[in-house]
């Protein structure tokens, strides 16, 4: 399959130096924006866990309170895993090479051709259909009863946009990039191998999987098999987000975990 995927993009680490900041600041604006979007479903969910008569002192929190702490408290997470993501992913030929064109005034065809952006689609699409059919294996021979009522496809909209930017930025460009750096320091080598990429994507997965598993607690009871589920789910979302981010750069993994959300979520709706 890999002679009908676009080449990964090589990257220029002299001229990814030269527009570091730029590039983190253009991140972190980004993330802040996800965070601040996120606000609207993360709410939805503390209101779709009340019970009848309780009251959430949170949801009535003045907005503008609400966005300073979030965009605050968001600015510094981020701030770590984008500065060392950045300076990991130039010592392993990853990082945000699209976003480094705009400010080098390279072509940006070479970085976000249709070729690349169709294949990151498929890829998408593809896994996002793999786990819609599981799940409706699953259903048949294992149902699981939700906790609560899930948000409606409007908020999903909004949280794909959110996990698109954020878990990338935090999984893909701060901690794959970081695993893979720190092996590559390790070996003594200059460039990493193919081993060694697969071994940064397949770690940085598994955190995937494990960070995932209290926003699971939020619908469903945790046993050995829903912790499980969501475990391999989101093995198979973090391994194929990872090698785009491997392949493509930082864009182009946001851009086919939107594509992905929509499909799942918006589209497909496993668990409405």
């Amino acid at each position: 399959m890999k002679h009908y995927l676009p080449k990964p993009i090589v990257r220029d680490v002299e001229v990814q130096k030269k527009y570091n900041w730029k590039v983190a600041l253009t991140i972190l604006v980004l993330f802040i924006a996800s965070s601040i979007v996120n606000i609207p479903f993360s709410k939805e969910i503390r209101r779709l866990k009340l019970e009848p008569g309780e009251i959430d002192p949170k949801l009535s929190e003045p907005i503008l309170e609400t966005i300073l702490a979030i965009g605050l408290t968001s600015a510094g997470l981020s701030s770590v895993f984008i500065l060392l993501g950045l300076f990991a992913s130039r010592k392993t030929h990853l990082g945000a090479p699209r976003l480094t064109a705009l400010f080098s005034k390279e072509r940006l065809s070479i970085y976000f051709n249709k070729k690349i952006v169709l294949s990151s689609i498929f890829i998408a699409v593809t896994a996002a259909i793999l786990l819609l059919g599981l799940i409706e294996i699953q259903k048949e021979f294992h149902p699981v009863i939700a906790k609560y009522e899930r948000p409606s496809k409007v908020f999903y909209i909004l949280g794909a946009f959110v996990a698109a930017v954020s878990e990338e930025v935090l999984f893909r460009l701060g901690i794959m990039s970081i695993i893979i750096s720190l092996i590559r320091y390790l070996k003594g080598i200059e460039k990493p191998s193919n081993a060694m990429y697969w071994t940064g994507i397949i770690i940085s997965s598994i955190l995937f999987g494990l960070m995932h598993i209290p926003m699971s607690s939020n619908f469903v009871e945790l046993t050995i098999f829903t912790v499980s589920a969501t475990m391999i789910g989101n093995l198979i979302t973090g391994t194929t987000f990872g090698f785009i981010f491997w392949r493509w750069g930082l864009l182009n993994a946001m851009f086919a975990h939107f594509i992905f959300d929509i499909v799942f979520h918006v589209i497909g709706s496993p668990f409405n």
